[in-house]
């Protein structure tokens, strides 16, 4: 094996060593949300108007709360049950554009910061990026189940255990991405009627919703590059020999 080659497999190995040794936010949490008010363009959790976020999300910012109950694998596994956390409310800027604190776009790359924050664990960052697109201008996905109607909405985003205490997911964390599907029943209702309602600028009744929240691991683009120029050079060297 050649100089170049062994130092290729050398990088490649410590690289592979970092990741292995690196503690990234991973696994599954199930959250409980407690009575939540949804109307076209805005979700509000808990409906809590103390619970106001502090800079950099606003004054205008607020959020509701949640807990941790027991079905969570992984890193959650760190995070008691019962643990409280919050979550930030949300609103869309085009049907609601003076909830400037709240914005969160649909159906757009964004940075929705410390969307989820959860008490047992104040270093982990969980920002929001993606708030997937449903039924109409909403971002909810509705279907029914026998006298009832299942609504759904999905969130996508970035984590980070903030190592470096700066307050946000940088270079120096290990970031994982996570998504979030936040769902609740409806009873005594049918999809034509709830769907009028959340259209029309109607209020769906208060109601306790639920979320799960699961974290995977991102590839490292340089652990990845020097993995493969490593076994780009090993299927090189085979080559060779087997040329001769």
């Amino acid at each position: 094996m050649s100089k170049t080659l062994k130092t290729l497999v050398a990088a490649a190995a410590l690289a592979a060593a970092g990741v292995a040794s690196a503690t990234p936010i991973v696994g599954i949490a199930n959250l409980t949300i407690g009575q939540v008010i949804v109307t076209n363009g805005n979700i509000d959790w808990n409906n809590d108007p103390l619970n106001i976020d502090p800079p950099p999300n606003g004054a205008t910012s607020t959020s509701g709360d949640f807990a941790v109950i027991n079905l969570r694998t992984g890193s959650f596994l760190g995070v008691p049950v019962l643990s409280a956390g919050t979550i930030r409310d949300m609103a869309n800027p085009v049907v609601l554009p003076g909830e400037t604190g709240n914005a969160f776009p649909m159906g757009v790359l964004t940075n929705y910061s410390k969307f989820l924050t959860f008490a047992a664990k104040p270093n982990w960052i969980f920002d929001a990026t993606f708030l997937v697109p449903g039924l109409g201008a909403s971002p909810f996905t509705v279907s029914q189940v026998g006298p009832n109607v299942s609504v759904t909405m999905t969130v996508l985003g970035q984590a980070c255990d903030d190592l470096n205490t700066n307050g946000v997911c940088d270079a120096g964390d290990d970031m994982t991405k996570w998504t979030g599907i936040f769902s609740a029943q409806y009873t005594n209702t049918n999809v034509a009627a709830l769907s009028a309602t959340i259209l029309g600028g109607g209020a769906l009744d208060n109601n306790s919703w639920s979320g799960t929240i699961e974290a995977t691991r991102l590839p490292e683009p340089a652990s990845l590059a020097l993995v493969g120029l490593a076994i780009a050079g090993l299927g090189v060297a085979s080559r060779r020999r087997a040329a001769k």
